[in-house]
């Protein structure tokens, strides 16, 4: 969680209500939206002097906003130059499907039914962010990076580069769903449980 919290705060300083609705709405396949974690996380980073935070107040509530170093940058950089490990990610979910067989028969397939019912919706809000992705709503980010360039700098010069990815990751998302709806869908209507 600690480097999707760096790269998060790459691209925009935030408090962390925000890093949390952000991790919630993009994120939860990658890691916890828990606010334990995230300011577990937090801590760990403010210990190691990769981010750093400035206190306000807004409508008479104390907020901290979060920012990157460059400490937390080059720490980033270096991660994010390693080759990624895809098959490495964790899904402690896959353990129920594992055991499922000592369930009693009869609650083996309402359980799958309702794998495909989440991977339906969660593919549907994946589409939903797919299509609102627009050149306007790139164009107001850029613009937002360039109201505070010395922060953004890095970011500014790589906007393509990163819209791009952030598109493929998405895009993958999307496509890895898909496989996961139909490979589950036959095995229900393959009659393959016993």
């Amino acid at each position: 969680m600690d480097k999707l919290i760096l790269g998060i705060l790459m691209l925009k300083k935030l408090t962390v209500y925000e890093i949390r609705t952000i991790i919630k709405m993009n994120f939860q396949a990658m890691c916890s939206d828990s606010m334990g974690s995230i300011q577990a996380a937090i801590k760990r980073l403010i210990e190691a002097d990769m981010i750093v935070f400035s206190e306000y107040v807004e409508k008479s509530v104390n907020k901290k906003q979060y920012a990157i170093t460059e400490k937390g940058r080059d720490e980033l950089m270096k991660w994010l130059q390693k080759p990624a490990n895809i098959f490495g990610a964790k899904n402690m979910e896959m353990g129920k499907f594992l055991f499922m067989g000592m369930l009693p028969a009869e609650k083996q397939m309402p359980l799958i039914e309702e794998i495909v019912k989440q991977l339906e919706e969660n593919l549907s809000y994946l589409n939903e962010i797919q299509a609102g992705i627009t050149q306007s709503g790139k164009d107001t980010i850029i613009e937002y990076w360039k109201s505070d360039f010395d922060y953004y700098s890095d970011v500014i010069e790589k906007a393509e580069s990163i819209s791009k990815f952030e598109e493929l990751a998405l895009q993958h998302g999307i496509d890895t769903t898909k496989f996961n709806i139909e490979w589950f869908k036959k095995l229900i209507g393959g009659g393959q449980i016993l």
